[in-house]
This record gives structure tokens, C-alpha cells and sequence, in this order.
């Protein structure tokens, strides 16, 4: 369907045109859809040791946030100079989770996942644990491997 000079008719244009604002809103639809559906990734341990403060004074069953690499790591202290890092990424959607000294767990505010103090799903819709980092005690400092 040509126009009498050899160019695209009218008709040709409009349906080209509402093919490709059809697409365009399905991907805008798409894109956000399936970043919803998978999982939030989290990366395990890496190679490089980050400062997480003082082991002294750090109460038993508290918390400390720490940034690892550019990734926030949930230090905890389990009392006895006991000490475990994860990432504060939650396993779900990948929002950041918090611990909660009331009822000792880690909780994470977006879906009400909740973690133990040894990084496993408690409930929620978390899929697996949180990944665990290494934890060491040099003299009064501590160290999270990341």
C-alpha cells in the first residue's frame, strides 16, 4: 500500500506506530515484572578482609552494620567474644535487613522475612539463608573476610 509517489501511506505509518508504542509498554511492563520475581543475588565471600570496630566493647546480642566491598554486612555478636557476619541483603527482593535484639532475629522490613541468629530462614518468603563471612579477632579488632 503505496502512496502514488513510491512512499509509505498513512495508513502504513500509523500501524508501524502503534506496533512499536504496543512493545515499548509491554517491556515497561516486563522489565519491573521479572526484576520482581527473581530473587535478589547476593554474593558470597570474596578475598579482601574489611575493619568491623572494636570487638570491646560490644555487647553480647547486638549488631553493628558495617559496608564491605560497597555491601552492607550485619555483624553480630553472640556473647563469649562469639562473633558472626552476613549480608544485610535480604535473600527475597534484596532490601536491607535489621537485627532485632527484642526478639533476636534478623528481620527484614519489606516482606516480614525473619532470619536466626545463624543467618537461616525462620519464615517469610526469603528462598534460602543469608550468606555467612568470616569472621576473625585480631587483638581487639575485628575483621569480616568479604
Amino acid at each position: 500500500m503505496n502512496d502514488k509517489d513510491g512512499g509509505a501511506s498513512r495508513r502504513d505509518f500509523l500501524d508501524l506506530a502503534m506496533k512499536g508504542g504496543l512493545a515499548a509498554c509491554a517491556a515497561g511492563m516486563a522489565v519491573p515484572a521479572g526484576l520482581y520475581l527473581l530473587p535478589a543475588g547476593s554474593r558470597g565471600p570474596g578475598e579482601a578482609f574489611v575493619p568491623a570496630g572494636p570487638a570491646e566493647p560490644f555487647e553480647a546480642l547486638s549488631a553493628r552494620m558495617i559496608q564491605g566491598e560497597g555491601r552492607p554486612v550485619l555483624v553480630l555478636s553472640l556473647g563469649a567474644k562469639k562473633f558472626r557476619a552476613y549480608s544485610a541483603i535480604c535473600t527475597h527482593l534484596g532490601c536491607i535487613v535489621k537485627w532485632d535484639p527484642a526478639t533476636q532475629k534478623i528481620l527484614c522490613p519489606c516482606h516480614a522475612g525473619s532470619f536466626g541468629p545463624d543467618g537461616k530462614v525462620l519464615g517469610g518468603p526469603p528462598p534460602r539463608p543469608l550468606p555467612e563471612y568470616e569472621v576473625v579477632l585480631v587483638g581487639n579488632e575485628l575483621k569480616v573476610k568479604v
